[in-house]
């Protein structure tokens, strides 16, 4: 079939059997992990890449990871050059300042794939690693002040050499990682999906042929290309600007760290005329802080494509196409851009503010598709301790989620995880039960009263009581007081984050960022997430959506006569 004429239904076909081999791809990684930030909270995504590490095919993962996976390939190119890539190798990087961004424990694992002797593109995963070493379990800690306090960075790391796996170099992480983390069964299976990967994309060319599924790739990028630029030019050209803070690097305190963002639309700047562009500059945000609250730029750029294919094609496939309309521009050793030594442990807080940002940006331009703002960061909880049964170390972390912002013409959601990790999942009550014996979970629901009034009220956050029947650790950061949920359009502003811990004799602690916080045997743990920004005037809500909030214990009977007065809550 390799030399079958090109046409729309072929490259369609191409187009689907890659996408169709990327979800193979998925399924491999979620079957095969054993940590449950993996197999349950989808902690993960997968891609296959043309020769030009072009994008085209990617499965279902974590948002901020649609368009990412590229980057660690681009800088193995840079750093070693294109002979480097043999068949039957793997390589696996996450080095924050070149190729990966975000923090040390999302590790990518990549692999040339060959046929017929000639290199014929990529296959790539990224997945969390629930331990990269460091001086905490899970490497997710607070107060670092640079990345070697965070674990091991692996720049441009050949782990199989030709289709033999270099045990020195796993002999190097088995003697860094705390093992009983589990992070060596979840290096299996990436490698399980990287050899998965390779065989699925070798089975499309031996079906098609090789210059056909790269023709074909060729053409739908391009279709991508022509679709995003069209939904762009929808929307009205000029400059759209918005600014916010979050709270805290985690070590200076008192100083709230800025992001500033414009987003510059048009329909020209170095393309024919009629074919606009979108380009986003962090010009104004805050330099690179002392804790771990950084980001490169490779993570910003994918932040910024999510916003992108939010903008202009939501439901169709992701590839390079749609992101080639975008240009990113990020101040050297920013926040946003920040360079080594600067430790990025907590780099999605910035990530979420700036995804949330633009569309607050583009509010006056979108009046008719833009929410109001979310609760702002999924806030991992990691409790670690020793398991009583086996006297090993367990390591327990969730996410959290939070309710999202009144919509023009729709309440918000409530207990959604925020925009970057939107696809991953709350780990199930029995899952974290099982596995750690010493934490039981009292309570798991939806907060009331957080949701910001509006006509359209804000989502829900949630309320997640732990109890822990014998000493363990918890390390968590809560972000939004300084710049909490906004409403729109007279909408006002969800619930802030928080957490409470209550001792067995009633004395009650708050505390915001902590690392390693100790926790004695029979305390509680009550996380309490935002809500979301109310959307419109509290006053312009229907009496019977307030009254039925009520009655559903979305919102108190007092909160009810306070935000929407007495008439809008009688009867409930």
């Amino acid at each position: 079939m390799g030399n079958q004429p090109l046409d729309a239904v072929t490259v369609e076909v191409v187009r689907a059997a890659l996408n169709a081999a990327a979800e193979r791809m998925r399924i491999t990684m979620i079957k095969t992990a054993y940590n449950h930030i993996i197999s349950e909270s989808l902690d993960f995504g997968c891609a296959i890449f043309d020769p030009d590490v072009q994008m085209i095919a990617q499965g279902i993962g974590l948002p901020v990871f649609q368009g990412h996976l590229g980057f660690p390939i681009q800088a193995t190119l840079a750093d070693r050059g294109l002979a480097a890539f043999r068949e039957g190798d793997v390589f696996m990087h996450n080095d924050p300042y070149a190729g990966n961004g975000n923090h040390l424990n999302d590790v990518a694992m990549y692999a040339p794939v060959f046929w017929e002797g000639q290199l014929t593109g990529f296959v790539s995963v990224k997945a969390h690693w629930s331990d990269v070493g460091g001086p905490v379990p899970s490497s997710m800690q607070i107060g670092s002040r640079e990345f070697r306090q965070e674990g091991l960075r692996f720049q441009s790391v050949r782990l199989f050499d030709r289709g033999e796996c270099n045990e020195e170099v796993m002999r190097m992480i088995r003697g860094n990682i705390r093992t009983e983390s589990g992070t060596l069964k979840d290096i299996q299976a990436m490698i399980a999906v990287c050899r998965a990967g390779e065989a699925y994309f070798r089975e499309i060319l031996a079906k098609y042929g090789r210059d056909t599924v790269l023709e074909s790739t060729r053409v739908y990028l391009e279709q991508s290309e022509r679709r995003t630029r069209a939904e762009l030019a929808r929307i009205p050209a000029g400059t759209y600007r918005a600014v916010a803070h979050f709270d805290n690097d985690g070590i200076t305190l008192d100083q709230p760290v800025r992001i500033e963002m414009a987003i510059t639309l048009d329909d020209g700047a170095g393309f024919p005329p009629g074919r606009p562009t979108m380009t986003v500059d962090f010009t104004g945000s805050s330099p690179q802080v002392v804790g771990p609250f950084n980001c490169g730029d490779a993570i910003t750029i994918s932040a910024c494509r999510l916003l992108i294919k939010c903008l202009s094609t939501p439901l169709t496939p992701v590839d390079e196409g749609c992101f080639r309309p975008l240009q990113v521009i990020i101040p050297e050793r920013s926040v946003l851009n920040c360079q080594e030594p600067a430790p990025t442990a907590r780099y999605y807080v910035p990530i979420n503010l700036l995804i949330d940002l633009g569309l607050r940006a583009l509010s006056e331009a979108m009046p008719d598709r833009i929410p109001a703002g979310s609760y702002g960061d999924q806030m991992p909880t990691i409790a670690f301790g020793t398991h009583p049964e086996t006297g090993r170390l367990f390591i327990q972390g969730d996410l959290n989620a939070g309710g999202t912002g009144g919509r023009p013409a729709y309440d918000g959601e409530s207990a959604m995880i925020i925009f970057a990790g939107s696809t991953a999942r709350n780990n199930p009550v029995e899952v974290v039960e099982s596995r750690t014996p010493s934490i039981r979970i009292l309570r798991y629901g939806l907060r009331p009263d957080s949701g910001g009034a509006g006509r359209f009220r804000g989502g829900l956050g949630i309320e997640r009581l732990y109890e822990f029947l014998a000493p363990a650790f918890i390390t968590f950061s809560l972000e939004r007081k300084v710049t909490p949920p906004w409403g729109l359009r007279g909408g006002r502003d969800g619930a802030v984050n928080g957490v409470e811990i209550t001792a067995p004799d009633g004395a009650v602690r708050h505390v915001r960022k902590a690392t390693q916080h100790p926790i004695a045997a029979g305390e509680r743990v009550r996380i309490m997430t935002g809500g979301g920004g109310g959307y419109g005037p509290p006053a312009e809500r229907d009496p019977e959506a307030v009254r039925r909030d009520v009655r559903e214990g979305y919102v108190s009977g007092e909160a009810a006569r306070r935000d929407y007065g007495a008439d809008a809550a009688a009867g409930a």
